[in-house]
């Protein structure tokens, strides 16, 4: 719903702000969004375990999840082990690791067939 619209609208564009402040000292446009998605993924994964138990608004799932979709799967990692988010949840980790793998067959095939 509206909550999760808003969570993916707010977490991407200081992403996008993120990456577009990067640009000057990163010549290269998907590295510099990389590193934004990243670290805003981290501290995604920090703030909605941070308020988990209180009255404060949760981050949904479907966003944790869509940050990783979108390049920030190595904060995603980061951030679940060192803040221990989500990581006895079997039927997230579970979209997670096929969050992972499909990453994985996009970038092999890439490398494969496409930079030959």
């Amino acid at each position: 719903g509206g909550i999760t619209v808003r969570f993916g609208v707010i977490t991407l564009g200081i992403a996008l702000l993120v990456a577009l402040a990067l640009r000057p000292l990163i010549a290269d446009p998907l590295l510099a969004w990389l590193i934004a998605i990243t670290v805003i993924t981290y501290f995604t994964y920090g703030y909605d375990k941070n308020v988990a138990g209180s009255e404060m608004m949760r981050v949904p799932e479907i966003v944790l999840l869509g940050l990783a979709i979108v390049g920030g799967t190595f904060g995603a990692i980061t951030g679940m082990h060192v803040f221990h988010h989500k990581t006895a949840k079997d039927s997230f980790r579970w979209k997670f690791y096929l969050v992972v793998i499909g990453q994985s067959v996009v970038i092999s095939v890439y490398y494969a067939l496409i930079k030959r």
